[in-house]
């Protein structure tokens, strides 16, 4: 879990498979949206600044890949020549 403090306020860094994003935890001012309520995405890039200054990597913010999905195989093509179909 990734927190940090900026401008006196006290934010955390989420991952979901929907995607990343910034909560504010406590405080009050500034761009502080509330408790539990995500932070406003002109201050995600200075959240992020913030926390890499106080020691975590830059590996962490990244996105978690979506899993890979086989692809089916398609159905063979009906030729051109005429022909006659029986049910």
């Amino acid at each position: 879990m990734i927190e940090t403090i900026f401008e006196g306020n006290k934010y955390r860094f989420c991952k979901s498979n929907k995607g990343n994003y910034w909560l504010g935890i406590t405080g009050s001012g500034g761009l502080y949206p509330g408790n539990h309520c995500i932070a406003p995405r002109c201050a995600w890039p200075q959240l992020q600044t913030q926390a890499i200054a106080d020691g975590h990597a830059l590996s962490d913010f990244a996105s978690l890949k979506p899993e890979k999905k086989e692809r089916k195989q398609r159905t063979a093509k009906k030729s051109n020549r005429p022909s006659i179909s029986i049910f």
